[in-house]
């Protein structure tokens, strides 16, 4: 059977005596072409089809697992690159986010554990039937929730895994099912409504893989595109997490204390008068991590620049938004990040990495004045800070002991 989903009339090119019917193979693989008329459409979508009929056929029914496809090991990986310099792509979201790799993004690092992720998701069974032969438009919101993420939740190699595990397991999720919705498949993402909720007296901090040279920060800063420049100074130089400084608002600098106030962040999802709004602005972390953060000089004064430049916009009209006023995507910063970076060394850097940047100064300068370091950095506690960072602080330690016992050989 041949679907004829794929082919239907635009209306604005017919008005325009174009050709208007349109036959839009990009999610299998294909390309958009438009045609005189519809059987036009109709024969080159034979064409397409003899070429690649279990993908045109069983699109409507296909299972998770025929929607993943097949992990590339080592050879295959040397033939999808020969097929995407010989522009033959597949229809599978292993394909497709591998190709995504290949231009940076996401990390290599990050497509290596779908697999893991998807294959768990995969063996969960609902009423006896493993989630992975389940028919894609067969997944409801309830197999999700009671299923998918209650398993999850529980099922870590530690015990329980954390909010943050799971946010970054159930954002995967969605991107699978982002690709079956332009494969056709589905119609609606069966996990869309599906809330991971926190202890508001959570703190999870990431430890930092290395302490970042002040040199380092710099060079990158030079080489960030300019759009992103500014952002780049205020995460180095406040250490406000990504959600916090997106959400950021004209209202929430204060030009004569030379303050920013930390009071809300950006959020995936948020339940907001007990209504479930995508990409809001939700509470931030911790009760704690309401705070108030000094800012610098110069950044004030390249703040203050901006403000004018935009015409003092209104105090609700955000700092760092797009050139449309809206909040800026949760992976824009961080890809243009990696992107800067690739430029000059192989390290595999986060936006959240510039925080601890910022944490690596403070303790540098307070020592050992944990509280103070704590309360900049919205943790929850001075142990959050600790158990972070406690391998800075120890170095610190040392390198003011080796100071002093200098100075008791040789004199101050």
């Amino acid at each position: 059977m041949i679907n004829k989903k794929f082919i239907w009339q635009d209306k604005a090119k017919l008005r325009k005596n174009h050709l208007s019917w349109q036959l839009d193979l990009t999610s299998l693989g294909g390309k958009r072409n438009f045609y005189l008329t519809k059987d036009a459409a109709l024969k080159a979508l034979k064409e397409f089809h003899k070429r690649n009929k279990t993908e045109i056929e069983d699109s409507d029914n296909w299972t998770l697992r025929d929607l993943l496809g097949e992990f590339p090991n080592d050879s295959m990986m040397l033939e999808w690159d020969q097929r995407i310099k010989n522009n033959e792509p597949l229809s599978t979201f292993y394909w497709k986010e591998y190709t995504r790799m290949k231009k940076g993004k996401p990390l290599p690092q990050y497509y290596k554990e779908y697999k893991e992720i998807f294959n768990t998701i995969c063996s969960i069974k609902i009423l006896g039937k493993e989630v992975g032969d389940f028919v894609v438009r067969d997944l409801r919101q309830d197999h999700c929730e009671n299923y998918i993420m209650a398993y999850l939740e529980n099922s870590g190699k530690k015990g329980k895994r954390g909010y943050k595990t799971l946010v970054g397991i159930k954002s995967r999720f969605n991107k699978l099912m982002q690709h079956a919705k332009k494969a056709r498949c589905i119609n609606e993402n069966p996990m869309l409504g599906v809330v991971i909720e926190r202890s508001i007296d959570e703190d999870l901090e990431s430890k930092p893989k290395e302490k970042l040279s002040t040199d380092f920060i710099n060079e990158v800063e030079v080489l960030m595109p300019k759009s992103c420049t500014l952002a780049y100074k205020f995460a180095c130089s406040t250490g406000l997490r990504a959600g916090e400084q997106r959400a950021l608002t004209w209202n929430d600098i204060d030009f004569k204390t030379f303050e920013v106030s930390i009071n809300k962040a950006a959020k995936l999802e948020c339940i907001i008068d007990y209504e479930i709004v995508r990409n809001g602005v939700g509470r931030v972390k911790t009760r704690t991590s309401n705070r108030l953060v000094p800012v610098n000089g110069p950044l004030i004064r390249k703040l203050q620049e901006l403000y004018i430049k935009r015409g003092r916009p209104e105090g609700s009209e955000l700092i760092f938004g797009t050139k449309f006023g809206t909040m800026v995507n949760a992976s824009t910063w961080r890809e243009q990040l990696q992107a800067t970076i690739k430029k000059i060394t192989n390290k595999h850097l986060v936006w959240h990495d510039l925080r601890h940047y910022y944490a690596s100064k403070q303790l540098e300068f307070y020592g050992d004045d944990v509280w103070t370091v704590s309360n900049l950095m919205g943790h929850s506690n001075v142990d959050i800070t600790q158990k972070t960072y406690g391998h800075w602080m120890l170095d610190t330690a040392k390198k003011q002991k080796l100071k002093e016992d200098q100075e008791k050989i040789w004199g101050s």
